[in-house]
């Protein structure tokens, strides 16, 4: 992957996607950002005149990303990178890739993505989303995938399965719990199963048998 411009855009970009692959950052200049980055072995940064050709940087490139100041050469790169089939990954609307924004609460991942209409917007709802998404929801999802097994492989109805987990997932108490002690809130969850399947679980007992917080 190929980023073209060294500026905040460009670390945003190479920040977001040197968690996923090799990055090579073009520019005359860098941010200190990209320079600790490049330090650190997170991406590669080429001094290169942008307005001379790329297209040795492109060769290579399985997704490029114009992002200079210069509107212009934005474009002239985006039509080299179209010639040689690499996709592209626009800052300013839609490409052949697009990016979302994400957020990350443990196994809970949700990405928001207005196409390119309008930028503003999915910041908007980023953080709405990010007051709502605790990290309470984090330990539901981490719960519910060790109830699920059990609830799985004790309750042959899948309908009945179903509803002890919506049970659970309705369950104010759980939530409460939850912050505190994951212990209590797998107890609490474990009192939706049919009662003798409760008791085989040992009143709820993690299969881990200690507090997650402890």
């Amino acid at each position: 992957m190929v980023i073209f411009g060294g500026g905040a855009v460009g670390e945003r970009k190479a920040r977001l996607f040197s968690q996923y692959a090799r990055v090579t950052v073009a520019s005359l200049e860098f941010t200190p950002g990209l320079q600790e980055m490049a330090e650190e072995g997170a991406v590669t940064l080429v001094e290169a005149d942008l307005s001379r050709g790329a297209e040795h940087l492109l060769r290579d490139a399985f997704i490029a990303i114009p992002a200079t100041s210069d509107q212009i050469l934005n474009a002239g790169l985006e039509e080299k990178a179209a010639k040689l089939g690499v996709l592209v990954n626009r800052v300013d609307g839609v490409g052949g890739v697009v990016v979302p924004s994400v957020i990350k609460r443990g196994p809970v991942i949700v990405a928001i993505s207005t196409f390119g209409q309008s930028p503003a917007l999915t910041r908007c709802l980023r953080e709405r989303l990010e007051e709502v998404l605790d990290e309470g929801y984090a330990e539901m999802a981490l719960l519910l995938g060790e109830l699920r097994g059990v609830v799985k492989e004790r309750v042959s109805d899948q309908a009945e399965r179903s509803r002890i987990l919506r049970e659970i997932i309705s369950d104010q108490e759980v939530w409460r719990l939850l912050p505190d002690s994951y212990e209590k809130a797998y107890k609490r969850a474990g009192e939706h199963l049919p009662l003798d399947e409760r008791d085989s679980l040992d009143a709820g007992d993690p299969p881990e048998g200690e507090d997650r917080r402890n």
